[in-house]
This record gives C-alpha cells, sequence and structure tokens, in this order.
C-alpha cells in the first residue's frame, strides 16, 4: 500500500505517535545532559541550556501523555455507544425472532388444519363415490356442509396469518399464508357447486 493510499491515523494511533516522539526526544535530552562535560565555563552553559530543555521537554512529554489519556477516553467512549448500539439491537433481534417464532407456530397449526381438511375431503370424495339415494345424499350434503364451514374457518385464520405476518414484516411467510388461504378459498368453491350438482336448494 503506497502511502497515498495509506488510510488516515485514527486519534488514538496519532496520539500514541506523538507521545512516542515526545519520549524520545525527552530520553535523547536526559542522556545528553547526563553525559555532558561539566569542566569548563562553556561545558557548564550547556549543561545548563540542556537542564532547561530537558524540564521543558518534560512539559511537553506531560502534555503528550495528557492527549493520550483523552484519547483513550474518548475511544473508550466510541466503544461504548457502539456496544450500547449492539446491545440494543440484540435486544430487538430477540424480540424479533420471538415474534417470528410465535407466527411461524401459528402458521405450523394453520398448516395442520389444511391437512385435516385434505384428509376430510378424501373421506368426502370417497364417501361421494359410495353415496345412492335420497337418504345417501342427505348424509352427503351435512358431510359437505360440515367441510365447507370448516373450510371457511381455516381460511379465516389463513387470513389473520396474513394480517398478522404484513403487520410484522414477516412478507415471506404472509404470502405462504395468503397462497394457502386461497387455495382453501378455490376448493370450497368447488364445493359449493358439488353441492348444487346433489340437489341441495
Amino acid at each position: 500500500m503506497s502511502k497515498r493510499d495509506k488510510p488516515p491515523s485514527s486519534e488514538l494511533t496519532s496520539a500514541a505517535e506523538a507521545l512516542e516522539a515526545q519520549l524520545r526526544r525527552f530520553e535523547s535530552l536526559s542522556d545528553q545532559f547526563r553525559r555532558s562535560p561539566l569542566n569548563s565555563e562553556k561545558s557548564l552553559e550547556r549543561a545548563s541550556r540542556l537542564l532547561r530543555e530537558v524540564a521543558e521537554q518534560d512539559g511537553v512529554l506531560n502534555a503528550s501523555v495528557s492527549a493520550l489519556v483523552a484519547a483513550v477516553a474518548r475511544t473508550r467512549d466510541r466503544q461504548q455507544q457502539e456496544a450500547d448500539s449492539v446491545n440494543a439491537h440484540a435486544l430487538h433481534l430477540q424480540e424479533r425472532a420471538e415474534l417470528f417464532k410465535a407466527l411461524l407456530e401459528r402458521y405450523g397449526a394453520l398448516g395442520q388444519s389444511a391437512a385435516e381438511l385434505n384428509q376430510r375431503m378424501q373421506e368426502f370424495a370417497t364417501q361421494r363415490a359410495q353415496a345412492q339415494g335420497e337418504e345417501h345424499n342427505a348424509a352427503l350434503l351435512q358431510s359437505l356442509e360440515g367441510l365447507q364451514e370448516r373450510m371457511g374457518q381455516v381460511a379465516d385464520e389463513a387470513g389473520a396469518v396474513v394480517a398478522q405476518a404484513e403487520s410484522q414484516d414477516f412478507a415471506d411467510v404472509g404470502r405462504q399464508a395468503e397462497s394457502l388461504r386461497q387455495q382453501i378459498l378455490s376448493a370450497r368453491n368447488k364445493l359449493g357447486l358439488l353441492r348444487k350438482g346433489i340437489g341441495a336448494p
């Protein structure tokens, strides 16, 4: 990665780098001061100047330490804000998962009701194939009416599942429930035609 492509340093990195640079300068000045000869007027003046520079650099170093501490504090605040945001979203995820679980349970019960309807329709088809005479037609009509009523109930429940899915923004489940509702209503309409064929008013 070229210098041009290098991303800008973060506040924390910049503060740490500045502190490191100031610390190195402080160490260098301190070393020079300790090694300074003290055997002439010129060397004494130079040592005094180095001592002043060491003192000044110590102040600069303390400022760099304070800047790094402040950068660490701001970084910690940023981290806490992100953690709080993640925790809030995690709670939202849990709530959504619970809603979805309840919706799936309701949709699963709807599927069981649809399977029950399918079984009853097969039984009705067998009963219709074996029916002979008005007496059998009356029993057949009674079975048909019960089946139609149950179909209406299951279709209504499917509609309720669709409404719940849409209100909770679970479109996939809503589409599946609506498809099942349409299938049930279509089958119910076909039974209505059979009802006329049996001779019901």
